[in-house]
């Protein structure tokens, strides 16, 4: 692991891109409804029940790193949470994601809309651990 003598961000490879931000967790959770902020939490929680993470606000996301970034959370609305979880192939043959869209060659973003802490149902779990292990096999393949 590398860490950024800047922003003190860690990361997979030495020297590796990203933008050095003082923008914190808090910063984006600010002037947020409770609804909003208490899904946003429950997701971490049951994100944490599948492994460990570290969090890495940027300049319009939240993002959850293990070797690398495996999942994002692009809007916190009104009223709700979008969540973005990058997979190797597309999964649409179920009705959790609300939007689903190509990135470069390699991952394919499949985005969750969460209105309601059961929307966190066992499928949604199903996809969130998928997108975590492949971050788990990201980083034993640049070991």
């Amino acid at each position: 692991m590398w860490t950024c003598p800047t922003c003190a961000q860690e990361f997979l490879r030495t020297n590796q891109t990203h933008s050095c931000l003082d923008k914190t967790e808090e910063d984006f959770l600010r002037g947020k409804s409770e609804v909003t902020v208490g899904l946003y939490r429950h997701f971490l929680e049951q994100y944490r029940t599948i492994g460990e993470f570290r969090v890495h606000p940027a300049k319009t996301m939240i993002s959850l790193a293990k070797n690398t970034r495996f999942c994002s959370v692009h809007q916190l609305g009104r009223n709700f949470i979008d969540v973005c979880l990058p997979l190797n192939k597309v999964y649409d043959n179920t009705l959790c994601f609300h939007k689903i869209g190509h990135v470069g060659d390699q991952d394919i973003n499949h985005y969750v809309r969460i209105y309601d802490k059961e929307d966190l149902n066992e499928e949604v779990l199903h996809y969130m651990k998928m997108a975590y292990d492949a971050d788990a096999l990201k980083g034993k393949s640049r070991s």
